[in-house]
């Protein structure tokens, strides 16, 4: 009896698995190279230590000795930056502390106003997203940077930006979390620069503008106007949102500008959400991470954002700022205007917002 002799694939067979292999390949590299690039954005990302025990006894007294006085707004649309001891500036560790509500990540998005060492440059966005898993829920605080807030570490009172120039992403978690009881761990940090950029990766954003920001946008950039869309809605470029951002002109000072972010922030999620699956959402992410530093993990950031953008349920990002309503006065400290507050009417407030269930 003859051996049977074994089937052989016909050419065009040949060719076809050939061809199956090749994607497949393809498809795993292309997965783990995003893989490797995702991994990037956490290169130079702050470590994490255990936090040290500190003597209540020894801590200063939480009186400043500040002026207060019914400051004009108009002061602290000034870039006041005092001299700071060199001798105080490092780049500080984030403090391990334990989650309040597992089912919340809390993650403290920064925008540094010019690129520079980590641990020198102004911090203009201080903006706390708060994802609540269990009941689908995204709120956005914003951080005056004005706010006069305990410095730990270095046992000063000082502006709520001034942490990122003494420590760095570290210390202005640190000084968060020390002063309201949250427990920040994770960041995502960009400069006003790489802002630009990653608006035009995305094509441009969709913001609401009223007719006299519009106007005042066009009057400063006469060579880039913008053309205003049905209700105020406008497309705009990465110089465009940019120039949103930094507002602080049009309004009521800082308390607009950080409206203005937040409005950003959630026409970003907006245009997320025009993705059609997880793989055009990872390719976008692919496409800018280039231009940001986070310490979350790859893993992290996949799953956050295919909840964020793809889960039901969830509702539109709820929104707030530190200080809270009533809880703030105008004061002077020297000659620098700051924004001194209730340290405990906040506390109280912001962790009935990130943690009820409302």
């Amino acid at each position: 009896m003859e051996a049977k002799q074994k089937k052989r694939l016909s050419t065009p067979k040949k060719i076809l698995v050939a061809v199956l292999i090749a994607l497949v390949l393809l498809i795993v590299g292309f997965g783990l190279f995003t893989l490797i690039k995702l991994y990037s954005m956490g290169r130079n990302s702050a470590r994490f230590v255990v936090k040290p025990t500190v003597d209540p006894a020894a801590a200063p007294t939480p009186d400043p000795g500040i002026t207060l006085a019914t400051a004009d707004p108009d002061d602290l649309t000034q870039d006041a930056d005092p001299s700071i001891d060199p001798a105080l500036i490092s780049a500080d560790p984030i403090y391990l502390t334990n989650a309040i509500d597992p089912d919340v990540i809390n993650i403290l998005v920064m925008g540094e106003d010019a690129a520079g060492t980590s641990a020198s440059g102004r911090s203009d966005v201080m903006l706390i997203v708060s994802y609540n898993q269990r009941y689908k829920t995204i709120k956005a605080v914003s951080v005056l940077r004005d706010t006069w807030l305990f410095i730990p570490g270095r046992n000063v009172w000082n502006r709520a930006n001034a942490a990122y120039r003494f420590g760095g992403i570290g210390l202005a978690i640190n000084t968060i979390n020390e002063n309201f009881g949250l427990d920040i761990q994770f960041y995502m940090k960009t400069d006003f620069n790489n802002l630009v950029d990653i608006v035009d990766t995305l094509g441009g954003l969709d913001v609401t503008l009223t007719s006299a920001e519009i106007e005042y946008y066009n009057t400063i950039a006469k060579d880039d106007p913008i053309t205003p869309g049905p209700n105020g809605l406008c497309h705009l470029n990465g110089s465009q949102v940019l120039a949103h951002c930094r507002n602080r002109t049009i309004g009521n000072g800082d308390w607009s500008r950080t409206e203005r972010q937040r409005a950003v922030m959630g026409a970003f999620l907006a245009r997320a959400r025009q993705e059609k699956d997880v793989a055009s959402l990872t390719s976008l992410m692919y496409r800018l991470m280039d231009y940001v530093e986070t310490n979350m993990s790859p893993w992290m950031m996949i799953s956050m954002g295919t909840n964020l953008v793809f889960g039901s349920g969830l509702s539109t990002p709820m929104k707030g700022t530190i200080p809270c309503e009533h809880s703030w006065q105008y004061a002077y400290e020297g000659s620098m205007a700051v924004i001194h507050i209730d340290l405990e009417m906040n506390k109280e407030w912001i962790h009935k917002f990130f943690y009820g269930a409302f």
